[in-house]
């Protein structure tokens, strides 16, 4: 029987660095070990708990069954233990001097992180943000090895260590030049337009691409851009159209970029969500941060009917305004 007598704290956060990063080696120099030091630990690891706790697999070392049970608990107990040694059980935004990582696509930055900032930096002028960008497919192990605090987007994890909160439902606009009047804009006929497309990332270009054979304007494409930075310049240098997430449409209509036409575009509509991993779930700072991102984006009819600590499936959401889902 294992008592709190046997147990080094040190062993079982060697434990998660390499369930989180799947090698010895990576596991060691994180918690600055040399190989033979890590490779002793794993070893006493492994006597302690009477199991083999990882194998050599295709992914590098994998988890045993054992291994997979614990570590959510393991997790969830150190941060807690962390939490208390630190003396951070509150957190007070005034006076905190914390960094928080964020992970922001470019569209994410452009969308959320003008808006966060600036009542992050109200109400706690001495907080730092950093965002951390991460590809989709290492966003579990981002999150888990704590690089990053929590993530925005159109996010489908279904990973059972991560929680979610659904946001607002995104969809596709279709916005054109500044200045269009109602008649113009109500007259448009895409056939005959250019339009510029922005492709920040491989999914929102697949959907794009596919609004626009739908709607057989695929050869209608004069420019392909890789983030939405200069589409307001465009729009007016060229007289183009350009099809993007209804929220950054409505951003760039209220700063007078564009003119958001009255096109309904045929695609469904998309979950934004806020993603974090339950090793944040109990740490007071993150928690007050995760409470002023739904405070701004969340949308009231979403926000009326679900918790924030959402269910483990990925499909949660964002909206700032109703009107913006």
């Amino acid at each position: 029987m294992i008592t709190s007598r046997h147990i080094d704290l040190n062993l079982l956060e060697l434990l998660l660095q390499i369930h989180d990063t799947h090698s010895v080696s990576v596991a060691g120099s994180n918690m600055g070990l040399s190989q033979p030091a890590t490779s002793n630990a794993l070893a006493r690891l492994r006597h302690m708990l009477d199991d083999p706790l990882f194998v050599r697999g295709g992914q590098g070392m994998e988890p045993t069954p054992f291994t997979e049970r614990i570590v959510p608990e393991v997790r969830e107990h150190l941060a807690g233990i962390a939490l208390v040694l630190n003396d951070a059980t509150t957190f007070d935004p005034a006076q905190s001097r914390r960094t928080f990582r964020l992970s922001l696509s470019g569209l994410g930055e452009q969308v959320f992180l003008g808006p966060l900032a600036q009542r992050v930096f109200e109400l706690a002028p001495h907080v730092r943000l950093e965002n951390v960008s991460s590809p989709f497919q290492n966003l579990y192990r981002t999150l888990a090895a704590r690089e990053s605090e929590l993530a925005i987007g159109l996010l489908e994890q279904q990973e059972p260590q991560l929680r979610q909160c659904h946001l607002f439902d995104e969809d596709y606009r279709l916005i054109g030049p500044p200045g269009l009047s109602p008649q113009r804009a109500a007259a448009v006929d895409l056939s005959r337009e250019r339009i510029v497309m922005a492709v920040p990332s491989l999914t929102y270009a697949d959907d794009v691409e596919k609004v626009l054979t739908e709607l057989g304007m695929a050869e209608n494409v004069c420019l392909r851009i890789r983030n939405f930075g200069a589409l307001p310049e465009l729009l007016v240098t060229l007289g183009a159209f350009a099809i993007v997430p209804g929220y950054l449409g409505r951003r760039m209509c209220a700063a007078g970029q564009a003119t958001l036409l009255n096109m309904t575009l045929p695609r469904g509509r998309q979950k934004v969500q806020l993603v974090w991993h339950i090793n944040t779930m109990q740490d007071p700072g993150c928690a007050w941060l995760r409470k002023q991102i739904t405070d701004l984006f969340q949308s009231p009819d979403i926000s009326a009917g679900s918790a924030t600590t959402a269910p483990r499936s990925a499909s949660d959401s964002l909206d700032p305004k109703p009107e913006q889902t």
